[in-house]
């Protein structure tokens, strides 16, 4: 497995990420029980147009299984944005390898911060092994909380 710098500007990266991040989502919405989630509403044109920085993971046939993005929030401070396995290859530890690449991309004085839905135990344990560490939560519509989870610098817990 490769990771690699994806130019979500070219329509053809732009067309993986949207291939990869649907049934991912989808995974992550039954699981959280909401089956219209924010992701899945994306375009293409809206992935080209998002603004954030995107991290790949490419299988040994060069088929995009996972993906990271990212984006600044201002100086030493970052958001992670999305965090995306393919359903066929989910629990191999690509989701914690790209997040690693995405935390060690940036200076290690970031801090960094991340959400998840309280429901999707899998994303909050991962993102807890990192060093993040939960410092609220909040409802955005009826029936779905939010954690948001902070990392300070220097917290590189795997």
């Amino acid at each position: 497995m490769k990771i690699q710098s994806l130019n979500i500007r070219l329509r053809e990266t732009a067309e993986e990420v949207w291939a990869l991040q649907h049934p991912a989502y989808r995974v992550e919405a039954a699981l959280i029980g909401v089956a219209d989630l924010p992701p899945l509403r994306d375009t293409i044109q809206t992935l080209q147009n998002c603004g954030e920085i995107f991290l790949g993971c490419r299988n040994e046939e060069g088929e995009l299984v996972g993906a990271v993005s990212y984006e600044t929030d201002g100086p030493g401070r970052f958001t992670i944005c999305r965090v995306m396995v393919h359903p066929d290859f989910m629990r191999q530890g690509i989701g914690a390898k790209l997040l690693e690449a995405a935390l060690t991309a940036e200076l290690s004085s970031t801090i960094w911060s991340v959400t998840a839905e309280i429901r999707n135990l899998p994303a909050l344990r991962l993102y807890e092994r990192f060093g993040f560490e939960r410092a609220e939560t909040f409802e955005p519509v009826p029936e779905i909380t939010m954690v948001r989870l902070v990392r300070q610098p220097a917290s590189g817990k795997r």
